[in-house]
């Protein structure tokens, strides 16, 4: 569950965390382009302060049929997805991501999580991410989530004992919230994963402005693993220069501040994984990442 927050010490802590994140950013920010996660970046030996110069080069090369669902249409397709499966991940690709970086993605969470013990298939979701302007991807996010909703109705009609689980980096992470808001419980999902989400801190609280109807969110998700680290200056300075808010990716949710007074979903567990990530790309990567951690989340549910 989230923190609740009161106004006097969490702003404090904000506030300092922001400082220290843009310091560490200072001298970089005129090169940070575009937030894209899959746009190309000039390759360096470490991640630079930026975090986004290893996001072209940290994946694994999916096969290239690496299954897919595609909602960037209004009638979603297919490709070779598992027939059946016990299991499946539905993994929503970052932002700016779409084609086979996305599916390379993917492939590098499953084959994290199988080096970690869960051997269940994942399958890319591409959604509409390759836009100039941030606020259209956010709203393309919450579109086509919506739209990935309505072929998990049907996909669950057909596979009624597969077990459903959701991933999503970055601005990933959004869609799969709109996917829980949209279901409102018509189909289970037993858990989702949410590495460095690119979403304002209080919009899944449980009050009238939240993005996201937190009720929703618990009626349709057994857990919802919020993975954040306040070292992602990707989430923690720059979707905070572009928004103008906190994102979930940097300190977790909060419900307590100054534009919510809700609560967070009964089922949301923030994760704070500070210690272990230092770059915005590299949850799901391994040797580097917390796939132990991530691994060990989803065979706790479902």
């Amino acid at each position: 569950m989230g923190d609740e927050r009161t106004t006097d010490s969490s702003d404090d802590e904000l506030t300092d965390l922001r400082r220290r994140s843009v310091l560490r950013a200072t001298g970089t920010l005129a090169g940070a382009g575009a937030l894209g996660i899959g746009a190309t970046q000039p390759a360096a030996a470490d991640p630079t302060p930026l975090e986004l110069s290893n996001c072209a080069t940290v994946w694994e090369s999916a096969p290239a049929d690496f299954p897919r669902v595609d909602v960037r249409q209004s009638e979603p397709t297919t490709r070779n997805l598992p027939d059946d499966p016990d299991e499946v991940v539905f993994y929503f690709i970052g932002w700016t991501s779409e084609g086979q970086i996305g599916d390379d993605q993917a492939y590098t969470l499953q084959q994290t999580l199988r080096s970690n013990g869960y051997d269940q298939p994942v399958v890319t979701v591409q959604w509409e991410a390759e836009t100039t302007l941030f606020s259209t991807g956010e709203d393309n996010a919450d579109r086509d989530g919506r739209r990935f909703a309505e072929f998990l109705r049907g996909y669950h009609e057909r596979n009624p004992d597969t077990t459903i689980r959701l991933a999503g980096l970055s601005l990933g992470g959004r869609p799969p919230l709109a996917t829980l808001d949209d279901l409102d419980g018509d189909v289970p999902v037993a858990s989702v994963s949410l590495f460095g989400a690119s979403v304002d801190n209080d919009q899944i609280c449980a009050d009238d402005d939240a993005a996201f109807d937190a009720d929703a969110v618990e009626a349709t998700a057994q857990a919802v693993y919020n993975y954040h680290s306040e070292e992602d200056n990707t989430i923690c300075v720059f979707y905070d220069l572009q928004t103008f808010r906190d994102g979930i990716g940097c300190s977790g949710i909060d419900c307590g501040g100054w534009f919510s007074d809700g609560s967070p979903p009964e089922n949301w567990v923030d994760v704070d994984v500070t210690d272990e990530i230092d770059s915005h790309c590299n949850y799901q990567v391994p040797d580097v990442g917390v796939g132990e951690r991530i691994a060990a989340d989803i065979q706790s549910t479902g």
